[in-house]
């Protein structure tokens, strides 16, 4: 994600790919001011938690009403760990964030359950990085990315929740999701029936297992497959390798006309960060950039230039 060809939002095959080419290789910053928080910064417990409202998230909809989110500052033991990621290595860079969002964040249900990050929607993870970086980072330093505004000016758009855009909710959908269970019903021209929603973390992880596995046997996973089976496993924060394959099973026996629905509903259903926005200063138009991390993954939580930055003369 720090190359040129990871700048944009992983999708799909794309982001199967990055996966694959991963695995294959492995076996061969900074202070923003804590301002407006979503629901207020109030402690939920003295390990730091602050509450904030789920709905804030890119797949804020697809939660349970009520759930709040809890996020804490990132430790100096979880930024040394975090430090190694390998900023060439796609597969690492989501382990790596998904270590740190193991430590720091937790969902609360209505009903009183405390989540771990499992239960986080896969497209949230970055949002959440970052918004644990604010608070880890709540002094100078900020993290930004340059951009060029129509009129000439060179800025820098900070890296934080006020220029955040999230992916377009496709409206072709919205008759179709049902508030009471938090996913999309489909009934199509074949008279089957469908259930899809964005997969967890939990999810998505059991699926990397899988590929792992795949790729140690020398096999090639079905990127069709790869793509389409975890949104329909809803609710489900796991899967296990037999259940994959029983569902790769089935998958290979689904109707033509049932594929071809589910290929493009799940092409529709993109979310998360997009990339970033601001206004310029010089003329007051509004200046986009794509989502990047100008030095490297690692840079999130590693201060670029720490030495200049820190030694005394």
């Amino acid at each position: 994600m720090s190359d040129n060809n990871n700048k944009k939002d992983m999708s799909e095959e794309e982001y199967l790919r990055k996966h694959l080419e991963s695995v294959d290789s492995n076996q061969s910053n900074s202070d923003i001011p804590f301002v407006q928080p979503v629901v207020n910064a109030s402690k939920s417990t003295d390990l730091q938690y602050f509450n904030f409202d789920v709905k804030e998230l890119p797949c804020g909809r697809y939660y349970q009403t009520g759930t709040v989110v809890m996020v804490r500052p990132a430790q100096v033991r979880e930024i040394q760990a975090y430090s190694m990621v390998d900023d060439n290595n796609f597969y690492d860079i989501v382990e790596k964030m998904n270590d740190i969002l193991q430590s720091c964040v937790r969902l609360k249900y209505p009903d009183g359950k405390i989540a771990s990050y499992l239960d986080i929607k896969d497209q949230d993870r970055l949002f959440l990085v970052f918004l644990i970086r604010e608070l880890t980072f709540q002094q100078g330093n900020s993290l930004a990315v340059n951009a060029r505004c129509s009129c000439g000016t060179d800025m820098q758009i900070e890296m934080n929740r006020k220029n955040f855009v999230f992916h377009e909710f496709d409206d072709k959908l919205d008759k179709f999701f049902d508030n009471a269970t938090k996913t999309f019903r489909f009934r199509i021209a074949n008279g089957k029936e469908y259930e899809l929603s964005p997969p967890c973390i939990g999810i998505q992880k059991s699926f990397t297992d899988y590929i792992i596995k795949e790729n140690n046997e020398k096999k090639t996973p079905n990127l069709a497959f790869l793509k389409i089976i975890p949104f329909m496993l809803s609710g489900r924060t796991g899967i296990t390798l037999d259940g994959i394959k029983a569902k790769l099973q089935e998958f290979e026996k689904i109707d033509d006309i049932s594929f071809q629905f589910l290929n493009a509903a799940v092409g529709k259903m993109t979310f998360g960060l997009k990339e970033l926005k601001t206004n310029c200063a010089g003329c007051g138009m509004e200046v986009r950039s794509d989502m990047n991390f100008p030095n490297g993954a690692s840079g999130i939580f590693v201060i670029h230039d720490a030495f200049e930055a820190y030694i005394k003369e």
